[in-house]
């Protein structure tokens, strides 16, 4: 089965619901008129992400999220990402998958950074869920920023055979420059590589431009293929907008060649980190 995907690299405006609303808005009728099937968004791309204290003010429940794209969510499927205000009062760092006017996932960022510049701890509250989750062209998982640097939440998707990751994220530019990119950059496409080469699976990685309270974010966004290839590459620090078509048939071929996923053993993993829990 082929899809059409929109990578959004998109600036956002601290803060600001209503102005980011009709920038979501425009890309998503940009990605309708390409005849895409899905349109994915940074992390915090509702809001911007520096909110600090001010996080509780703009959050928004799920629902709320829902209703403002229910009609563009008809005509194509909606990845974006909110700070949520959850049924506990609990402000979170999430990422929405809507569809046909429904909510078919919302995954709640389980590693919130605190140290060096963010202390988003601090204001925001930890998810406990990795879940994948049915989509018309199969099954999807998300992972927003920290979460995917930690492997283990990579390979719980695997263990659910995910087909396409989605991954966002917020991600400044750190590191040195180098001849030929920025440091996180060139280690975030290393490690997408090896996520999508050994867990076979389709990757796609939108991370926000733009500058707030003097952090400049990288940009760098790419999708990659089974193969661990980079199909698509969007430009560091610019704001841009990219669409690539996907064939899941090469997943199939992916596993055939190295059938990894029927040999995986659960209750053996299980076991060994029950030993290494109670160490």
């Amino acid at each position: 089965m082929k899809i059409k995907i929109s990578l959004a690299q998109i600036n956002t405006k601290l803060g600001n619901i209503n102005q980011n609303i009709k920038i979501h808005e425009k890309y998503i009728k940009k990605a309708i008129d390409e005849k895409s099937n899905l349109i994915v968004f940074p992390e915090l791309s509702i809001s911007g992400y520096y909110l600090q204290d001010g996080a509780l003010e703009v959050s928004l429940k799920k629902e709320r999220v829902l209703e403002i794209f229910y009609d563009l969510s008809q005509k194509i499927d909606i990845s974006l990402g909110f700070p949520e205000i959850g049924e506990d009062s609990v402000t979170y760092i999430s990422q929405i998958y809507i569809s046909k006017g429904k909510i078919l996932h919302n995954h709640r960022k389980i590693y919130p950074p605190n140290h060096g510049m963010f202390d988003d701890l601090k204001f925001f509250g930890k998810g406990k869920e990795v879940k994948s989750f049915d989509t018309d062209f199969g099954k999807a998982g998300m992972l927003i920023c920290r979460d995917f640097f930690h492997p283990s939440l990579a390979l719980l998707h695997y263990l659910q055979n995910s087909e396409l990751l989605i991954l966002t994220s917020a991600i400044p530019v750190r590191g040195s420059y180098r001849e030929n990119g920025i440091g996180i950059y060139e280690s975030t496409e290393k490690l997408l590589s090896i996520y999508s080469l050994r867990f076979h699976t389709f990757i796609v990685f939108v991370n926000r431009v733009g500058f707030e309270e003097g952090i400049c974010f990288m940009g760098g966004s790419m999708a990659k293929d089974p193969s661990g290839k980079t199909i698509l590459s969007l430009p560091l620090i610019k704001e841009d907008f990219e669409s690539i078509e996907i064939n899941f048939d090469e997943i199939k071929e992916e596993i055939f060649n190295l059938p990894l996923r029927r040999e995986e053993e659960i209750d053996i993993i299980l076991n060994n980190l029950k030993e290494i829990k109670n160490g």
